[in-house]
């Protein structure tokens, strides 16, 4: 597991974001909705998360999540599926230059959404800043986004994990 450490909290309700360390089918995305988690990729099952709100879907800024990362890691962006182009939406600028759309989705209980699709990126030790939701040319989405934290290549195999599922997991990322 990435040890991550939320730095600053820029959020518009005072909500504070918190920090999941398991996320899975059944649980609790977000801070401010009951919505939860009907399906995953199942070699992201377990992988940590930041719980950010929904109410803040409407957010902007260069840095609105900002955290740390001990160890080089894959940063994961749950998207609203209708913020893509495939379902007329754009996604924001930076979500596009800075992250590769990755195959699968997360599937949720929220149905006007259904899903959030993955986008991620790989970041070194240190400071990682997530713009807001909705910086421009974002449109179409109707939720916030969840942000995903996961160890990265050079990162040493845990004894609690299985090789398989780390070489997966390597398999899987550029």
């Amino acid at each position: 597991m990435v040890w991550l450490s939320l730095l600053q909290r820029k959020v518009a309700d005072k909500s504070p974001y918190k920090i999941g360390k398991s996320l899975k089918k059944g649980v609790k995305y977000y801070i401010d909705r009951d919505y939860t988690v009907v399906e995953m990729p199942a070699d992201m099952v377990g992988i940590q998360w930041i719980m950010t709100g929904n109410g803040q879907k409407r957010s902007k800024g260069k840095a609105f999540v900002t955290f740390t990362v001990d160890r080089p890691s894959i940063i994961w962006i749950g998207y609203d599926s209708r913020g893509n182009v495939e379902k007329g939406g754009k996604p924001p600028a930076w979500l596009a230059k800075d992250y590769k759309m990755a195959a699968g989705t997360i599937k949720v209980t929220d149905t006007n959404m259904d899903t959030f699709n993955l986008w991620k990126r790989s970041v070194p030790v240190g400071k990682v800043e997530i713009p807001g939701n909705s910086e421009a040319p974002a449109a179409g989405f109707g939720r916030n986004y969840i942000v995903l934290v996961e160890a990265g290549l050079n990162t040493a195999v845990s004894p609690k994990t299985k090789l398989s599922t780390t070489w997966s997991r390597i398999k899987s990322v550029e």
